[in-house]
């Protein structure tokens, strides 16, 4: 009986054996395998979130590029935008001796920069006025320099002011729309 028990004993574990590597093993290997897979899946879906996300923030960039340039006057706005500025200062009265401005043409933009220099005198409030005034202004100005000068005894100051606008191209401007291209 002994020798049964034995070999039952024996068949058992032959079965299990068998059953271990012709099953167990090969169920093993499918998972480490699919655990792999998976993985390679969750980094693959990690790396499309963040890829998604920079493309969301490219298109929002690009839409306030569009809405800055859409804001930018074009080419034949540069006297209108000059005679703002200066009826601006006569309507503070303010003295206005002289205005000098220099287009430049910003080729890789489709864009002219404008330089305006001007000189304005009178007092301290309507100067300081004025340039808040300037600051408000719809059109993209930027007021590269400022200088403020007074002369002792008197109640005038004078202010060399030197503003650059961007004013489209005209004729370069209609070619980008027609064809599609936008700048980047």
């Amino acid at each position: 009986m002994k020798h049964r028990l034995l070999l039952l004993a024996l068949a058992l574990l032959l079965l299990n054996l068998a059953f271990f590597f012709l099953a167990i093993l090969p169920t093993r290997r499918a998972v480490h395998v699919n655990a792999a897979a998976a993985q390679d899946l969750q980094n693959r879906i990690r790396s499309l979130r963040h890829e998604e996300r920079q493309q969301e923030l490219l298109v929002s960039l690009l839409n306030r590029m569009d809405q800055f340039r859409n804001r930018i006057p074009p080419h034949g706005a540069i006297l209108q935008m000059i005679r703002r500025v200066t009826d601006l200062a006569r309507k503070l009265r303010l003295s206005v001796p002289s205005v000098k401005y220099d287009p430049v043409e910003v080729t890789e933009e489709a864009l002219v920069k404008l330089t305006v220099q001007m000189e304005v005198g009178g007092k301290y409030a309507a100067i300081r006025r004025f340039l808040y005034e300037i600051e408000g202004l719809q059109d993209p100005l930027l007021i590269e320099k400022v200088v403020l000068t007074s002369r002792r005894g008197m109640d005038r100051l004078s202010l060399r002011l030197a503003i650059a606008a961007y004013f489209l191209d005209e004729e370069r401007r209609p070619a980008d729309r027609e064809a599609g291209t936008g700048r980047l």
